[in-house]
């Protein structure tokens, strides 16, 4: 494991290579808060959670007045992905409820500024829960393979997910960070990742191969109780909240989206969802290559992916790696399956989730590897080295 100096230099690190992203997304003029995008509208229900302890911002109104009237000029269906209906007529977000909650203060304490503070926060967090568990996986310090890893070979900075106000962010900090803390502290770092499906419902299938990741370890004397408390807490809570809503415990925003009929009347439009067969089979060369979203442009981790799978067959955390990398790939195959995968910014953000979870087995391989080449190179220097003179 890292020392406390170690990880002192780690998280210093880390904090200035956040800031070097950050400031040039900024001088590139991307929006922390995009307009008409999610973030926004998280943004719009934080401030309304603030100032009036309402998931209902008046935004959601006069957009519902506007969408109308406009579908009644057109005489055409218009379509939105904003808003949820709930169980008694409110406008509830359909895209993560917690992400509205947990920005309010920032808001209220920093103003605008407070949605790019929040994320800069949970960014150290995720890389510093990453860097202890590749730590511990790879038995050495990771420092800088998980720099490396976060920083260049993948989406999480050189997309805008640490920048912007994202809620895809949100999420994977919750089952990395609830993993983390799963090691020491079941009961509370599997309520952790289950709050991910309040950030998106598809997280399900995710959670169960997060939730039994540190199965076998011999450090940890966790009995499997403790998880199933922890996350089943969470889940009765996700479920209440399902049905106070949206009417029924399975029943999520996602199964209420709002739209216009041709004379302004509201209807409940069906979502699409994953598990589409000819969606999944089609476009790959889009899906690995494209500039703005494609999986190898932004992720070059990838490009190992047989290596990791080897050195997660023998490593001495098998389970571990063979549990997460499972989930990964499962839930990757799952968001490319539906037909919606390519609506993003810069980087993929449905694969996100799946991206971090194959970086907990790339940095230890990453770590190993880089020191072998070192210690390949060491003998070397030695040799070369002139021998000293006696005087």
């Amino acid at each position: 494991m890292p020392s406390a100096s170690g990880s002192r230099h780690f998280l210093l690190a880390s904090l200035i290579a956040l800031l070097l992203s950050s400031s040039f997304f900024y001088l590139r003029g991307h929006p922390v808060l995009p307009h008409d995008a999610p973030p926004e509208r998280n943004a719009e229900v934080a401030r309304s959670v603030w100032r009036a302890l309402s998931l209902q911002p008046p935004e959601f109104l006069a957009l519902r007045e506007d969408l109308s009237r406009l579908s009644r000029e057109r005489h055409e269906a218009i379509n939105q992905d904003i808003f949820s209906l709930g169980s008694r007529g409110q406008l509830f977000p359909k895209h993560s409820l917690i992400s509205g909650v947990v920005g309010a203060p920032f808001y209220g304490v920093f103003g605008e500024a407070g949605f790019w503070i929040l994320q800069q926060i949970l960014a150290l967090l995720l890389f510093y829960s990453t860097f202890r568990i590749t730590s511990l996986l790879g038995h050495r310090d990771t420092g800088v393979a998980t720099l490396l890893s976060v920083g260049v070979l993948s989406e999480t900075l050189t997309g805008l997910f640490c920048y912007m106000y994202s809620y895809d962010l949100h999420g994977v900090v919750l089952l990395v960070c609830g993993l983390h803390l799963m090691y020491a502290r079941p009961r509370w770092g599997s309520a952790l990742v289950m709050l991910s499906l309040f950030v998106r419902p598809t997280y399900a299938l995710l959670v169960p191969f997060v939730l039994c990741a540190w199965r076998g370890m011999p450090q940890r004397a966790a009995h499997p109780r403790d998880i199933m408390l922890g996350a089943g807490s969470v889940l009765c809570l996700y479920l209440l909240v399902n049905a106070l809503m949206w009417g029924g415990p399975l029943v999520t925003a996602y199964h209420r989206v709002v739209a216009f009929g041709p004379d302004g009347e509201v209807f409940i439009e069906h979502h699409p969802q994953g598990l589409n067969l000819n969606v999944l089979l089609s476009d790959w060369g889009h899906k690995l290559f494209d500039s703005h979203v494609g999986l190898l442009p932004f992720n070059p981790v990838l490009i190992g992916f047989p290596w990791v799978c080897a050195w997660a067959w023998r490593c001495d955390h098998r389970w571990f790696a063979l549990s997460t990398l499972t989930g990964s790939v499962l839930y990757g195959l799952y968001m490319f399956s539906y037909e919606r995968w390519e609506a993003s910014y810069v980087g993929n953000r449905f694969i996100l989730p799946s991206v971090y979870l194959y970086l907990l087995s790339f940095i230890p391989w990453f770590s190993n590897l880089l020191e072998s080449v070192r210690a390949a190179h060491a003998p070397r220097k030695l040799a070369g080295s002139s021998p000293a003179v006696p005087t």
